[in-house]
């Protein structure tokens, strides 16, 4: 018989250190943004797709891990708004509006190919890639609680 997860020993506490990971991802990231969460959630989709393909190659992957090269933007995927509606579950309007405010801030450009992407500048500057740190930290409290429960393996 199949164990559901209200059984599961550390369930709770998994929940709860999830749950608290992804609030403090948000406060921290929220600075950038004017605590804007539906920009920081737009943002973050929007670098994560347009480095998809570069962090799945094994070789690139090793090779722009650190922010100390860049990545070429010639490697970068471009989103569409469209994209972004669907995989966020924002509104096309509310798509449209905060893309055209996060432009405006200077986080996010128009791509020659189409789509949206992240400038590869904006990695030079040390506000935002500051906001790693705290976030470093973030994820070794979320993986002390993990190994704490047994639950966290790496494969």
């Amino acid at each position: 018989m199949k164990k559901t997860v209200r059984g599961q020993p550390y369930s709770r506490l998994i929940a709860y250190s999830v749950a608290e990971f992804i609030l403090r991802c948000a406060e921290i990231s929220g600075v950038h943004f004017n605590h804007d969460y539906e920009m920081v959630i737009l943002f973050l989709a929007i670098s994560t797709r347009n480095t998809q393909n570069v962090m799945a190659d094994p070789e690139l992957r090793k090779r722009y891990a650190s922010y100390s090269e860049p990545i070429p933007v010639s490697l970068y995927t471009p989103i569409s708004r469209l994209a972004l509606s669907r995989s966020t579950g924002l509104p096309r309007e509310t798509v449209r509006r905060k893309v055209a405010k996060m432009i405006e801030l200077g986080v996010v450009v128009e791509d020659e190919r189409g789509g949206l992407r992240v400038p590869p500048d904006l990695n030079e500057e040390d506000n935002f890639v500051e906001t790693l740190r705290p976030q470093m930290m973030n994820l070794r409290r979320l993986f002390s609680t993990l190994a704490e429960t047994g639950e966290f393996k790496s494969d």
